[in-house]
């Protein structure tokens, strides 16, 4: 009877402290700004539960070579057959009759096999990962003491299984012994050694230990950077239901108050439990590439840095407001140059290459742009080459400076209609500022028209009427201009009635598509690539000669990680006869981004090497004739890589509706 007061007693305690430490974690959520993360529950249970019972969420980095996952699937699963377990020994502590016997024997004995068997499992992946964390050191793992903590409590915990196990057998009170051959194994090991005759008092000593490192690990887990284990399927319940890559407009703007992020309580209570989610593996820093370029920014250190600092100055905050203060009158410590600083947000190109790889799907661009938009609309501190960006999207209407006179140069000569004058047409190209006014890329507007023309469809034009989309503006940190221009150009579309929109650039075709309906803007968007490959496929649009040559394409951030598309591109080069394509080795999901997204077009690299001549350096490994893209910024970084660079490989950069071009001419 005692014994069993004492378990309850254990109990009791462990779910008191378990349950002090969350109520604490809860407050300090509590503390961000409220957002509805309700809708949509079914869906939201299917993907998180789907992420979380197969896996899918640790595994998705398998096929981008990253093995570890696996290894983290087989110690979810065995560690999750123990959770089993533990309910059994406390059951069997309170009321004996209540052990896995109770089932039957087939099933008891098939329980203790599978759990040896998961057991085994989880120590080799232990070993393992003490061996990749401690000994090979890969850059992204950090040989902390405390992962060393968890990896030797999750060992102990297994090997302990099997010595209760074996002293079990001795005791010979269960009748599991036909198919647990490493109980079997154990027992044999200790009646060697001469304890059988003590086995019971070993039984109960192991059993009560045993026990009470769980209760230990579940109260710890809280305190330490597993409590991710809890938090992340949260996080994945809560994920934003948006298309990837879009940015919430700040309520109010118009008031100039909470503009961006500047104090830990400028969050929402979503933005807060990423913090906890956070699995610290480092993936997001091993693929950021403005971390692999040398520059400051590391994904991981601002999501943990924030963590600490929630942990701490949170803390603060409570006890202030248990006092009756309100939370805005206390003092907080000021986020950026305390705890994030401005060179590691100025190095975001926005990729979402952190975004990709992340197993829980913790948003880290939209953080920066939070931090961003604080800096850029109440201290006006922003990279001083940005201002005369800002000067010409305020003035003139686009990035470079020329006006709408000049808007519509690119068109010279070509049958398109403007669409003040008719508005009848079947699509509306979207030239964007760079397809525009950058001669390189006017070249590629021109191409695309004549392309769709080619197919009979009638192209129309906003001409004078267009408006820089605000891409850069947003992602920089300006909301103000944003709106400005998102909502002149909603204005625009609908008073031409437009029907369908092609771009040319995948940043456009993101914010016309994904953002502008949180203005009202609901537009038929359509990148060219899977505009022109729709037309291949119903042959209104066909390839007339072959073209000779090896050619690889360079998949842009914001076509293929944040909008998916990457397959219409490579259908294209695909139905060019004899053109041999070539993948690099960063492709698709893991392209390499080029380094000129998030405004980055604008700011010069003082720190660490260029982005753009490391992805130069992946196109010419690849030994290709051409490097085919489909975003006037690729373009333009790479082709300037290339110009920068060395070496007696010719590699000429194409816009792929170029290629095209030359093969249906």
């Amino acid at each position: 009877m005692g014994s069993k007061i004492f378990l309850l007693l254990l109990i009791g305690v462990t779910l008191y402290l378990f349950s002090q430490r969350a109520h604490f974690l809860i407050r300090l959520l509590q503390l961000g700004k409220p957002e509805n993360r309700f809708d949509h529950l079914g869906k939201r249970l299917t993907y998180a539960l789907g992420q979380v019972l197969t896996e899918r969420c640790t595994l998705k980095n398998v096929s981008k070579g990253d093995y570890a996952g696996i290894g983290h699937m087989l110690l979810f699963y065995g560690f999750s057959l123990f959770l089993i377990s533990y309910v059994f020994h406390m059951a069997e502590g309170i009321y004996e009759k209540l052990s896995p016997a109770i089932f039957g024997v087939v099933f008891n004995n098939l329980f203790f096999l599978f759990l040896d068997i998961a057991g085994l499992i989880v120590i080799t992946v232990i070993i393992w990962a003490a061996i990749r964390r401690y000994i090979i050191k890969p850059d992204r793992l950090e040989p902390t003491l405390e992962a060393g903590i968890i990896l030797m409590v999750v060992f102990s915990l297994m090997l302990m299984n099997y010595v209760v196990e074996g002293f079990r057998l001795l005791i010979g009170t269960r009748p599991f012994a036909d198919w647990s051959f490493v109980g079997i194994a154990f027992s044999r090991l200790f009646e060697g050694l001469g304890l059988k005759e003590r086995s019971s008092i070993f039984f109960w000593t192991f059993w009560w230990l045993h026990l009470m490192v769980v209760f230990g690990f579940s109260i710890y887990v809280l305190y330490s950077k597993h409590l991710h284990i809890l938090a992340s399927t949260f996080n994945l319940f809560f994920r934003p239901m948006e298309p990837r890559g879009t940015l919430h407009p700040i309520q109010n703007l118009e008031k100039g108050k909470d503009l961006g992020v500047s104090k830990i309580d400028g969050f929402t209570w979503k933005q807060l439990l990423y913090l906890y989610a956070c699995t610290e593996c480092g993936r997001c820093t091993a693929n950021c590439p403005a971390s692999i370029s040398g520059k400051p920014l590391k994904p991981r250190d601002i999501i943990h840095n924030l963590k600490v600092h929630l942990l701490t100055s949170g803390n603060d905050l409570l006890l202030k407001t248990n006092q009756g203060v309100q939370s805005r009158a206390v003092k907080q410590p000021v986020i950026v140059g305390q705890v994030v600083t401005e060179d590691e947000l100025w190095a975001c190109t926005t990729c979402h290459a952190c975004i990709e790889v992340c197993p829980v799907d913790i948003e880290h661009v939209e953080r920066i742009v939070d931090f961003r938009r604080n800096l850029v609309m109440e201290q006006a501190k922003f990279p001083s080459e940005v201002r005369s960006v800002f000067r010409n999207l305020e003035i003139y209407g686009d990035t470079h400076g020329k006006g709408p006179s000049f808007r519509i140069d690119w068109a010279a000569g070509l049958p398109v209609k403007k669409a003040k004058e008719d508005s009848n047409s079947e699509v509306l190209y979207w030239a964007g500022c760079e397809g525009s006014f950058h001669d390189r890329n006017k070249e590629v507007s021109r191409v695309i028209v004549k392309m769709i023309q080619e197919a009979g469809v009638s192209v129309g034009i906003l001409g004078k009427d267009e408006v820089c989309c605000g891409d850069p503006a947003r992602r920089v940190g300006n909301e103000y201009l944003f709106r400005e221009l998102a909502l002149r150009n909603i204005e625009i579309l609908n008073r031409y009635g437009a029907r369908k929109i092609i771009t040319y650039c995948p940043h456009c075709y993101h914010t016309l598509k994904n953002e502008y309906p949180q203005f009202g803007g609901h537009f038929d968007v359509v990148h060219y690539s899977v505009y022109i490959n729709e037309l291949l496929r119903q042959e209104r649009l066909k390839v007339k000669r072959s073209l000779e040559g090896r050619v690889t394409f360079h998949d842009p951030c914001y076509l293929g990680r944040v909008n998916g598309i990457y397959d219409a591109p490579r259908e294209i080069l695909q139905r060019i006869p004899a053109l041999e394509s070539k993948e690099m080795n960063l492709s698709k999901e893991k392209s390499f981004c080029c380094g000129a997204g998030g405004g980055r077009m604008w700011m010069h690299e003082h720190l660490g090497e260029r982005i753009n001549n490391i992805r130069t350096k992946d196109v010419v490994d690849a030994g290709v004739d051409w490097v085919a893209t489909s975003c006037p910024y690729c373009l333009t970084m790479i082709e300037d890589g290339i110009k920068g660079r060395e070496t007696k490989e010719q590699v000429s950069v194409l816009d792929l509706s170029e290629i095209l071009y030359r093969s249906i001419q």
